[in-house]
């Protein structure tokens, strides 16, 4: 039994009396819990009761230590689980296989990646594109933005686990909707380099959303202004069929 077989049938465990969708989305929110920032510290003490005080407490902790184990080397175990256990290729959710990936990276980044340089990737996915980038300089800056809240967790997850900094957000690339930011950002403690996440819904403050050019300088090269294309009915933030 391969390590991922292994994941698939520890999460199914987990999952049991539960849609598969739902224990996934459940699974992402309390791997993401010790690494939120939260406002004060009584919140924070209420939350990690919660996840103490959880009834699969004692399947969620090896659960999610097994996906950190899987998650060396910049790999994407969570990306691998949600293919085969959640979207079996519905909604186009088939993510880009990592030899692929690394190829990209290669390909599409300066031949020496530098320190602080931005790698951002606008369907991001599980965040693999990221993950590639990160194995050719992990100090340089990632952000990745999806339509799928759900993509967008599995990304931060990933970006988490590798200590990476940057921003995920959930938004629509090509409409420029914005709906939630993740920063991402570590902290020395004791010499070691810990990852935490800041989650905000003010378009302002994130990166990767695109600011009007109001006020500024910049000179535009065409005639019209850049108006962000939008659908005639509101997008409920997840992908349909290609056909």
């Amino acid at each position: 039994m391969t390590s991922i077989d292994k994941l698939q049938k520890a999460f199914e465990h987990f999952a049991h009396g539960q849609h598969l969708h739902s224990a996934f989305t459940e699974l992402l929110d309390w791997t993401l819990l010790p690494f939120k920032q939260f406002s004060t510290a009584e919140e924070q003490q209420h939350a990690f009761e919660a996840f103490r005080e959880h009834k699969k407490v004692d399947q969620l902790i090896p659960l999610i230590t097994q996906i950190g184990d899987l998650s060396e080397d910049f790999c994407d175990p969570l990306g691998e689980l949600y293919m085969r256990a959640i979207s079996n290729g519905h909604n186009g959710q088939y993510f880009t296989p990592e030899p692929l990936c690394d190829l990209l990276s290669i390909v599409t980044t300066n031949e020496a990646l530098g320190n602080n340089e931005k790698v951002i990737d606008c369907a991001c996915g599980s965040g693999r594109m990221l993950l590639s980038a990160a194995k050719r300089n992990r100090h340089a800056r990632f952000y990745g933005a999806d339509l799928d809240n759900t993509c967008c967790k599995m990304a931060l997850v990933n970006m988490l686990l590798n200590s990476l900094t940057g921003e995920i957000a959930h938004m629509n690339s090509l409409s420029n909707d914005f709906y939630t930011g993740y920063k991402t950002q570590t902290i020395v403690v004791s010499g070691q380099h810990i990852p935490f996440y800041i989650e905000f819904t003010d378009a302002d403050q994130s990166s990767i959303w695109l600011h009007s050019l109001k006020g500024t300088a910049f000179k535009s090269a065409t005639n019209t202004p850049f108006e962000p294309v939008r659908a005639n009915t509101a997008v409920n933030g997840v992908q349909t069929t290609l056909f």
